[in-house]
């Protein structure tokens, strides 16, 4: 591919010239996908500490009624512990900038899930029985057990059309100051 521009006068030629020189700069392109990952990462993080909805606007469903009921009073919808959240990441990767999370579970509330689980084999510690709190709870071996799962999607990973507007700004920017 090749990029050929025709200017007549000598001071529109070099500046021409300058601005094709600063595009082949690499460094140039991997900065723009920095600021551009940085941006989504930001926007994706806000969308689940924050906005609790998908992309495209669609309000996330609320917990299940039994499922409420083991949630303390500082969590919401996709933050516990604050885990997805903070494992959300961007990583530039040549001509790319890939914007995700490593966790495992990150794909289920992406995409939803219905059907079974496999439960290894482990150990619980037993802190109440009837409701009541156990004055000194006791360890017990659970089997592996199948388990019936149904998680609705809970979109949180894609652009907006607010998301793609910043994201034109950005460029837009990143053009601006290149060509000055």
């Amino acid at each position: 591919m090749g990029i050929s521009v025709q200017v007549t006068g000598t001071e529109e030629l070099r500046r021409y010239e300058e601005l094709l020189q600063r595009l082949a700069d690499p460094s140039h392109k991997s900065e723009l996908l920095e600021s551009l990952g940085s941006v989504v990462e930001s926007q994706t993080r806000r969308r689940i500490a924050d906005e609790k909805e998908s992309p495209s606007g669609v309000s996330w469903p609320d917990w299940s009624a039994d499922y409420a009921k083991t949630r303390h009073g500082n969590q919401s919808l996709l933050q516990a512990d604050g885990g997805l959240l903070d494992s959300i990441q961007y990583i530039v990767q040549k001509n790319q900038v890939r914007i995700g999370s490593p966790l495992a579970y990150a794909a289920v509330h992406q995409d939803g899930f219905s059907g079974a689980v496999q439960v290894s084999a482990h150990n619980r510690l037993i802190t109440q029985a009837f409701g009541k709190a156990l004055k000194h709870p006791v360890w017990q071996s659970v089997s592996s057990f199948s388990r019936q799962m149904d998680i609705p999607q809970r979109e949180f990973l894609g652009l907006s059309s607010e998301n793609q507007n910043e994201i034109y700004q950005v460029l837009g920017d990143f053009w601006q100051e290149l060509m000055s």
